[in-house]
């Protein structure tokens, strides 16, 4: 039992949380790189704060000296600030966090006249809604909100976008910040069922291939208390073996680093 949860344990920890998207807003240029606006009415535009008065700033600020705003107008307005893309294959798991200022009484109750829609595209064409401010519950005109949301159902997909769609009549400005996507890398195993490692048992050498076109970049095999045994630099090759002949019997993970992600796949040394 013992040898069994350690050999779990090392399999989450073979690869942390890592960053995959992040965007506080403060740099020189608006939209940031890679960052795009889309608006129904030109003066209204999602902006950074110092666009504005002081008094806006002291109000909608979020975190450091800039956050991203829209500003109110009486007029119907489509604005969106959409992200770069970016991709969770290879991922076990993954989160998206923001926060934000919104305005409560315009925006929800009693007036009910606009949303922050904050929604995910896998094509940039259509888009799925994975928040709107009512989904918050109550809350204090521009109190900062701070939203995480799980991107469990898009781990495994590429070309991934977010949306922050404001659509209003007469409803109120509101601002956000702090956008984040964090995932863990490598025990995905949908990802990982897309290798085959023969044979297993091995006594001598063991293989690792695919049939998807995903090139390796780089081999390590560790034994169950995490230490690495054995690694190999790959020219970007689809099938890869390694000489195992000198390891003593035992549970081995082969730590497969790719262009499309990370997996880990299990194998036992005669």
């Amino acid at each position: 039992m013992k040898k069994i949860l350690l050999s779990f344990a090392l399999l989450t920890s073979l690869y942390g949380s890592s960053q995959i998207l992040s965007e506080g807003f403060e740099g020189e240029t608006f939209p940031p790189t890679g960052w795009t606006t889309e608006t129904q009415v030109a003066t209204r535009i999602w902006r950074p704060t110092t666009d504005y008065s002081a008094t806006t700033q002291a109000t909608f600020n979020i975190t450091g000296a800039k956050s991203a705003i829209i500003a109110w107008i009486v007029d119907p307005n489509e604005a969106n600030l959409i992200s770069p893309t970016f991709s969770l294959d290879g991922y076990a798991d993954a989160t998206f966090s923001f926060n934000a200022k919104i305005g409560y009484e315009y925006m929800v109750a009693p007036n009910a006249n606009g949303d922050l829609n904050v929604q995910i595209s896998d094509n940039g064409l259509d888009w799925t809604t994975l928040w709107v401010e009512e989904d918050q519950g109550p809350y204090e005109d521009y109190e900062t909100l701070a939203i995480s949301l799980d991107l469990a159902d898009y781990v495994g997909q590429s070309g991934l976008q977010i949306r922050f769609q404001y659509l209003a009549t007469d409803a109120d400005t509101l601002s956000i910040d702090d956008i984040l996507i964090t995932g863990t890398l490598g025990v995905n195993e949908s990802f990982a069922n897309k290798f085959s490692t023969y044979p297993n048992p091995v006594d001598n050498s063991v293989s690792i291939s695919n049939n998807y076109n995903i090139l390796l970049t780089d081999v390590s095999i560790t034994d169950v208390n995490g230490r690495t045994v054995k690694s190999l630099k790959v020219n970007n090759l689809s099938q890869v073996e390694m000489n195992v002949s000198d390891l003593n019997s035992g549970v081995y993970f082969m730590n497969i680093n790719t262009d499309s992600g990370k997996a880990v796949k299990k194998f036992i040394k005669n």
